[in-house]
């Protein structure tokens, strides 16, 4: 509490020294950096704490109602699919209209953006893992009369934890990857910039500030590291304990906690403030969203109702800006651009699912080199890779490969840990029993991968694959269309179409067409192919006890 009290006053006493939000630039000093820090954590924890919340609620109901599931799943196919830059006219019209373009309002709005690059891939991860839940398990909890709050806290959550933790990891990454384009908000003339290490980088980057761009790097690689260590190393070690194991081992403590539970300040808040906290929430929650079938088909069918009216009044609204003048000259080009960020995108997700299966093998194979390479990987996962996208597209075109080589390897920065992170948490969930069987049976190297490794991580794999998809395309806005030191370095597709529209010519038309285009693609291939293969692996490949 303390230490909270400290951040938040930082915070207030530094908001005397920071320009306005609605000027075009933030103060380039130095030694407001940790003031920028502070104010990027806060937006990226509360938007990471709405986004469990909803994501929990809204995974269990599509796994626990087939008719919700009808609803739930094609329209997160959909919006994960929508890049950020498609929620700026939303989040412009409704938080800013509604706080009367105040600085609350804005930063509302950067939680909302925020929150729409954290949420899809935590609601996935949560309905992936109730479906492949062993049904035993569910029937004799049914049987025993677990319910409510009793059955979230010994089945919901317990289910859902591991891959909630690694997807977490995955959620907050993407919180720090589009940090830049939440804290700088731009629609048409509207263009707000929030303080922040996001809107810092981002600026010294586009001005070709090299030194400033450096040190808040350095600044963002230590707060990440700390991160890791603090949070979510801990976090991964505590969420070990809920895989299905039957050796009875005793999981292990995290060195954090076992620190923290020497101190009796930690043990009395614990016992006085937190588990009764805890349980109130989880009481609350239960009642809320452990709803009986019935009420679960008829929340999802109001929501329904309220996707339908959004749709259409969405429609009414794309019909009034089409009618008002004639077409732009720019929408002739998007059916090619669209192809063309079509095939880099499948090409990302291609070389990911290439490098993250036999990484995630030899990771989960050498105990000596397993804990190495998390750290690592969770590090380099937390690192916004947009930091990263000029030194990228620099090296590209002096090695002579262009921007279109470059543009694909800038989208694998946002395909590759949503398959790297689904594959170790599928991973991790391999009973030991069943290693010790085929280790017994003397399965090893590519037929122990064929026989085991694969088939148990498949369904993981397919989630990781699903988000990836709908992450690249998230990814293509940043890897088409890059500005460093006063340079531009782009390539025709419809993520440098809509970046051109959304900050350089505010040409709504071609942010409208380009995103409905986007999504029908989306919508097509999810139907003809992810959906028909998520189905398969999940219903052969699910891991029973």
């Amino acid at each position: 509490m303390a230490t909270a009290g400290v951040l938040v006053l930082v915070v207030l006493l530094g908001s005397s020294h920071l320009r306005p939000y609605d000027t075009p630039e933030i103060d380039p000093r130095r030694a407001l950096l940790p003031i920028y820090l502070l104010r990027s954590l806060a937006r990226l924890a509360v938007a990471y704490g709405l986004a469990v919340v909803v994501a929990l609620a809204v995974g269990h109901l599509a796994a626990r109602s087939r008719f919700a599931r009808r609803l739930i799943l094609p329209t997160l196919d959909v919006l994960q699919s929508v890049p950020i830059l498609g929620f700026f006219p939303a989040a412009v019209a409704v938080f800013i209209g509604l706080f009367g373009g105040s600085a609350l309002g804005v930063e509302a709005a950067a939680v909302f953006l925020i929150f729409t690059s954290m949420f899809w891939n935590l609601a996935f991860s949560v309905y992936e893992s109730l479906i492949t839940f062993p049904e035993e398990l569910t029937l004799a909890a049914a049987q025993f009369g677990v319910r409510g709050p009793l059955r979230w806290s010994r089945v919901v959550l317990p289910a859902v934890m591991p891959n909630l933790v690694y997807n977490s990891i995955l959620s907050w990454a993407n919180g720090w990857y589009f940090l830049t384009a939440s804290e700088i908000i731009a629609a048409g003339p509207a263009r707000y910039t929030l303080p922040g290490l996001g809107s810092y980088l981002a600026q010294a980057i586009t001005v070709g500030r090299n030194e400033e761009a450096l040190i808040a790097l350095i600044v963002l690689l230590v707060t990440t590291v700390v991160l890791h260590l603090l949070v979510w190393s801990p976090l991964e070690t505590w969420a070990e304990r809920f895989h299905l194991e039957e050796t009875g081992a005793r999981p292990r403590t995290p060195r954090v906690a076992r620190v923290l539970g020497r101190s009796r300040i930690v043990g009395w808040m614990t016992r006085v403030v937190v588990i009764p906290a805890g349980q109130s929430v989880l009481t609350a929650a239960a009642r809320v969203m452990d709803l009986p079938g019935r009420y679960s088909t008829v929340l999802a069918a109001l929501a329904g109702t309220g996707v339908v009216a959004a749709l259409g009044y969405g429609g009414l609204r794309l019909h009034a800006l089409l009618t008002s003048r004639s077409l732009s000259p720019e929408v002739m080009d998007i059916p090619v651009s669209l192809a063309l960020s079509f095939v880099r995108v499948s090409a990302g997700v291609v070389l990911a699912v290439l490098l993250a299966v036999p990484l995630a093998y030899l990771t989960f194979r050498g105990a000596r080199t397993r804990s190495v390479v998390l750290s690592l990987l969770q590090i380099l996962g937390s690192v916004p890779a947009t930091a990263f996208f000029p030194i990228i597209a620099l090296g590209m075109v002096r090695l002579g490969l262009g921007m279109n080589v470059g543009s694909i390897l800038l989208v694998l920065t946002g395909t590759f840990f949503y398959v790297m992170f689904n594959v170790l948490s599928g991973a991790a969930s391999i009973p030991r029993q069943l290693d010790e069987a085929a280790a017994a049976l003397g399965l090893r190297g590519p037929r122990y991968v064929a026989r085991v490794f694969l088939p148990a991580v498949l369904p993981s794999l397919v989630t990781g694959c699903v988000t990836a998809w709908g992450g690249g395309w998230n990814a293509i806005i940043f890897s088409e269309y890059v500005v460093a030191g006063g340079r531009r370095h782009e390539v025709m597709g419809i993520g440098a179409m809509l970046d051109r529209a959304t900050y350089v010519t505010g040409d709504h038309q071609v942010i409208a067409l380009s995103l409905l285009s986007m999504v029908a693609l989306v919508v097509v291939v999810n139907r003809v192919f992810w959906q028909p293969v998520y189905q398969r692996v999940v219903a052969r490949y699910k891991m029973e006890t």
